[in-house]
């Protein structure tokens, strides 16, 4: 809040240097933004501050190993090979709710790290996601997230428009990527 107060004010200091030429007012403008970048800098690192630690087999799991020491999609995904994909998208072994585990003191899951490529292909799909009232992430069916939740059901497109972003637990993005290339490759051959 004081950050955009002090920005306010900056844009007031530049305003009044460009009407009354004083160079003084120019360099307050530049003081004030100075130092509302760092307070926000600091802000921001009380956030991640905030945020959980991550547990000993969340780091198992983005390594790319599970609970049983099977490879994940991940890894999978890694080696591209069409026969992965096919199996994630069907719910195979890459099946997102078995995947990862939610911590239960984590109230939203972080956001998915999602690829440019799948990006580019989910952007228009219009495949169903589910969304939690009052909370960021949308998700796909079976995410462990959303145990005993009432969800709402939106395409995927409606979702990313209204502003919810993907789930990391379920990683709806990459699946549904990997489900659209594969109807794809069910067309073209």
């Amino acid at each position: 809040m004081a950050a955009g107060l002090l920005v306010l004010l900056g844009l007031g200091l530049f305003v009044g240097g460009v009407l009354t030429g004083a160079t003084a007012l120019y360099w307050g403008c530049v003081a004030v933004c100075v130092v509302a970048a760092g307070l926000l800098a600091v802000a921001r690192r009380r956030i991640f501050a905030a945020a959980p630690e991550r547990t000993a087999a969340d780091e198992g799991t983005a390594a790319g190993g599970t609970a049983d020491g099977a490879a994940t999609a991940a890894g999978d995904r890694r080696t591209g090979t069409p026969a992965a994909a096919a199996e994630r998208a069907a719910g195979g072994a890459g099946a997102p709710a078995s995947r990862k585990a939610v911590p239960e003191d984590l109230a939203d899951p972080p956001v998915e790290d999602v690829e440019v490529t799948d990006l580019l292909m989910v952007v228009d799909l219009k495949d169903e996601v589910l969304v939690i009232d009052e909370h960021p992430r949308y998700h796909l069916a079976g995410c462990a997230h959303l145990a005993g939740r009432a969800t709402i059901p939106l395409p995927v497109d409606e979702a990313r428009a209204d502003g919810f972003t993907p789930c990391a637990v379920c990683e709806p993005d990459r699946n549904l990527a990997d489900r659209a290339r594969a109807r794809k490759a069910g067309r073209g051959g």
